[in-house]
């Protein structure tokens, strides 16, 4: 029988501890995991601006490869890059403030689209100032209870009272 206390004031020890020392740390290093997440979006959309960078670097090249190799592609891509002359079968597009406010929408959504690295929710509200105080309080409650409730035995203290 008092193994079988041992045994279950040890079970109920190693959860009350752990889950007193987890709420403890989350309320100390929430931000800094917060932080973490946000570095994380940072680096991938570096990531994508770069290959973004490096497709345009390509582009770059094969267009100036192919004026080199034929300077009378020129003639062609001018009118079309400078919006000088249109080819009589090509469709009249009228750009109006309208059109451009909303092709810029369609832009940011799709940037927006784009997965990034996003603090999950439960983060967000653990690390709200009301909140990492509870976590702090009860974190260190629970291992003040775990240590006073479940810590030594009842036998070890009745031997050194007696010895």
């Amino acid at each position: 029988m008092q193994k079988l206390d041992a045994v279950l004031r040890l079970f109920l020890f190693m959860i009350c501890s752990t889950a007193g020392i987890l709420a403890f740390s989350l309320a100390l290093f929430g931000p800094e995991w917060k932080e973490l997440y946000h570095i994380e979006a940072a680096v991938e959309q570096a990531e994508r601006d770069n290959l973004k960078i490096e497709q345009i670097v390509k582009d770059h090249e094969i267009l100036t490869g192919q004026i080199e190799a034929d300077p009378n592609i020129l003639a062609k891509i001018a009118p079309i890059t400078l919006g000088t002359g249109q080819d009589s079968n090509a469709p009249a597009v009228k750009m109006t403030a309208d059109t451009l406010v909303l092709a810029k929408a369609v832009l940011a959504r799709q940037e927006n689209n784009s997965p990034a690295a996003q603090v999950p929710a439960w983060l967000e509200r653990s690390t709200t100032k009301d909140n990492r105080i509870i976590l702090f309080a009860s974190g260190a409650g629970l291992v003040i209870v775990a240590f006073a409730c479940f810590g030594r035995g009842k036998q070890k203290r009745s031997r050194k009272k007696n010895g």
